[in-house]
């Protein structure tokens, strides 16, 4: 038996609808997402931190350096250019 993916457009699209997928994704967005059929891409997480062209350590360093500001106040999070 063959798994099908969806998009995660699509399972954010269903949760627009849904409040069970809804809570699903807040609670846990990766592991929710999987669990609707989604595969969460290195695209689709460059995309949604506003750094499309970005390099795989480029979208690590926005990411870390995002959750870094978040968590302590300092360290910026402009994206890496």
């Amino acid at each position: 038996m063959a798994i099908t993916h969806v998009s995660l457009l699509s399972v954010l699209d269903r949760a627009v609808q849904d409040p069970i997928v809804l809570a699903d994704l807040v609670a846990n967005p990766l592991a929710a997402a999987e669990r609707w059929g989604a595969r969460v891409t290195a695209e689709d997480l460059k995309i949604l931190l506003g750094v499309p062209g970005a390099t795989d350590a480029e979208l690590v360093e926005v990411m870390r350096r995002r959750l870094t500001h978040h968590r302590t106040g300092c360290g910026g999070c402009t994206p890496v250019t």
